[in-house]
């Protein structure tokens, strides 16, 4: 019999702490503005966008957009982030048709979700983040300013 899953709830905090850190680094002045863009190409053909759709006193919620086919098995997305700014964390709270995800899911389900989908889904902007970092290019300087060192 298979072990039942368990979420590694540190390893998840951990990973929502990452891309909090990663979020911030793209969001310059962001008391001040609302959306930045970005490039995953030198050219500018594939944007990425974040744009602020709600802030309160201890959130902000942020969608972030790839627009563009970069390569043929990774197509338009869009993923819609909440940022708690008290904890430090960000977490992926919709993607798709598919909001407020569980922590842990049975599996087999209907929905076909993994039953870490969750971890899955941040573990993924993690990465995204990471690349946007490591080789994007900021749409508002020009010349495709890098993002290390526009930012």
């Amino acid at each position: 019999m298979k072990p039942r899953y368990k979420v590694d709830l540190p390893g998840l905090q951990a990973l929502c702490g990452m891309n909090y850190a990663k979020l911030l680094r793209l969001m310059p002045a962001r008391d001040s503005r609302d959306c930045w863009e970005y490039s995953a190409s030198a050219d500018g053909a594939h944007k990425i966008s974040i744009r602020i759709l709600e802030r309160a006193p201890y959130t902000t919620t942020v969608v972030v957009e790839q627009q563009g086919n970069i390569h043929r098995w990774l197509r338009e997305l869009s993923l819609a982030v909440r940022i708690y700014h008290d904890a430090e964390m960000a977490e992926v709270v919709n993607w798709a048709q598919y909001r407020q995800f569980l922590g842990r899911y049975p599996y087999p389900n209907e929905q076909m979700h993994q039953m870490d989908e969750k971890t899955q889904l941040n573990r993924f902007l993690s990465d995204w983040l990471g690349l946007c970092l490591a080789q994007g290019h900021s749409l508002e300087y020009s010349n495709f300013t890098k993002l290390g060192e526009g930012i």
